[in-house]
């Protein structure tokens, strides 16, 4: 494998308001498109593992609680979706493929602002955050 190359990515950042969904895309190459995928919330302090991890086959979706995750076989991707977001989900989640060996998985961050379900407020939706700007004028 050469330095610097991935066969998972995924966002380093995502965020979503309280009460909202949010879907984490992981792409994959291709040696990984037959494996196994997985979404799971970080646990631990010095080694890293995941709780209420979801696993799925190939091409099908799987469903626990507020959390799905589905296998876009062709688009050699994998979505795991939270819905109903609280305070309380903001942590760090895994994306990943089971394979002998070592793994692969990215480690994805998750922000949730308060907020509530029943406002609307367009043009602020979820997605990846860049970064932040210092406010201001111009």
């Amino acid at each position: 494998m050469d330095p610097g190359y991935e066969a998972l990515e995924g966002p380093k950042e995502i965020s979503g308001l309280e009460g909202d969904t949010v879907s984490l895309k992981c792409t994959c190459e291709e040696e990984l498109r037959d494996h196994r995928k997985y979404g799971g919330r970080e646990v631990g302090l010095f080694i890293s593992c995941c709780t209420g991890t979801i696993y799925v086959g190939e091409g099908r979706e799987a469903m626990e609680g507020r959390v799905s995750i589905r296998d876009s076989h062709q688009e050699l991707s994998f979505t795991v979706t939270l819905r109903d977001l609280t305070l309380k989900d903001t942590g760090k989640y895994w994306c990943g493929v089971k394979k002998l060996g070592t793994d692969e998985s990215s480690l994805i961050a998750l922000v949730i602002f308060p907020g509530n379900k029943y406002l609307s407020f367009p043009g602020l939706g979820t997605g990846t955050v860049e970064g932040r700007g210092s406010g201001g004028g111009e």
